[in-house]
């Protein structure tokens, strides 16, 4: 029983999704927050002693030091990306101005970043301590850097139709950081449409300049965070998911993004009938680890595996990336959630696993592809 156990931790370990002929995607670009950022939030800070994320033990899975991914390892765009073979893109901050070429694609997204724009949320005494950097700024960012991969709009359009371009997850940081200041639950619903609008924003500009193929993720269920689940627990056993332990009201509202998220999505596809939409289930794909933790080898669910104190290991003054926990995660591999707020390099692999096959994307991302990529089990 325990060496077939071992067997299967090893194997979900060293579940990498490869195509089995030519990749259909020749470059990808991504927009979003933190569970996208490859470094951009460090090329913004002015001051990286005070930067958790570069700090160890970030990187300590797979690229050995930090840089600037919110993880121990890859995101779930990196997998993305080796799946269809296309090299890791560069943080946009990285390539703009130095003539670099970003034949592959380019990343703009930035840790911390909400889809809608700081005043916004400033007119409501909401302020974003992090970045300015929201969906409308990194839009502006990959027009500017457009002249590095193409040089006429025709051009442009001919190359997108081999490109990808995976807008979000937006709207988690519009939301917390409104609950961060005391706002209630009703007023942050009130702020969905606005988030929902500014995407599908977003997603027409990129159809106007010849965008194909579009990726948009849901939210994932905020409700299952250490983070959350220490700043906003509840002596109410009513407020928490028995199945799960998750926060049900958080999870709620990310659901009800969602929702309005696939109705919009909707709209846009029956306008644009030769453009592919596809809805990505990323709170679907990141409940069915939540649901049965131990089927996929993971020991803790709700735990952050790099932090302190509390039920949760999670504390809001001693967070990863302090010198105190650098060696405080030796066994990433059996935690869902890595620092409080994000997914370990496992977790993301095993969710990409179930958008890539089909399972939780619409269209299935297993059926717009020529090459039809499958997944293979190799160490």
């Amino acid at each position: 029983m325990a060496l077939k156990f071992i067997s299967t931790i090893f194997l979900l370990i060293f579940i990498i999704p490869r195509s089995k002929t030519l990749a259909c995607y020749t470059s990808i670009f991504a927009f979003g927050d933190s569970l996208t950022d490859a470094g951009n939030r460090i090329f913004f800070s002015h001051d990286l002693s005070n930067l958790n994320v570069a700090n160890p033990p970030y990187g300590e899975t797979f690229f050995h030091y930090p840089n600037g991914r919110f993880c121990d390892g890859r995101i779930i765009i990196d997998f993305i990306a080796e799946h269809y073979g296309v090299a890791f893109m560069p943080p946009s901050a990285s390539v703009a101005g130095n003539g670099s070429s970003i034949e592959g694609g380019v990343n703009f997204a930035v840790g911390g970043a909400a889809a809608v724009d700081s005043a916004f949320y400033e007119s409501r005494g909401i302020i974003n301590p992090f970045t300015n950097a929201s969906l409308n700024v990194q839009m502006i960012w990959f027009k500017d850097v457009l002249p590095l991969f193409c040089d006429t709009p025709s051009e442009c359009r001919k190359k997108f139709k081999n490109s990808l371009f995976v807008v979000g997850p937006f709207g988690s940081n519009d939301y917390r950081h409104a609950l961060t200041f005391e706002k209630d639950i009703e007023e942050i619903r009130t702020y969905i449409p606005m988030v929902i609008d500014t995407i599908t924003a977003a997603i027409n500009d990129l159809i106007k300049l010849g965008a194909t193929t579009i990726m948009v993720p849901s939210l994932s269920p905020d409700g299952c965070l250490p983070v959350i689940l220490t700043d906003f627990g509840s002596a109410n056993t009513s407020d928490y998911d028995p199945d799960t332990g998750c926060l049900s009201w958080l999870n709620e509202l990310n659901e009800f993004h969602n929702q309005r998220l696939q109705k919009r999505l909707h709209i846009i596809r029956r306008l644009n009938p030769d453009v592919v939409i596809i809805y990505a289930d990323f709170y679907n794909a990141v409940m069915k680890l939540y649901r049965n933790p131990g089927k996929y080898g993971f020991l803790h669910s709700l735990e952050a595996c790099c932090g302190a104190g509390g039920a949760y290991r999670y504390n809001d003054d001693v967070k990863c990336g302090n010198i105190k926990l650098k060696n405080s995660c030796p066994d990433p591999w059996h935690y869902i959630d890595w620092d409080g707020n994000h997914m370990t390099e496992k977790a993301n692999r095993l969710v990409t696993m179930t958008l890539l096959d089909g399972t939780y994307t619409s269209p299935s991302m297993n059926t717009l592809c020529a090459s039809s990529p499958k997944f293979t089990y190799y160490d």
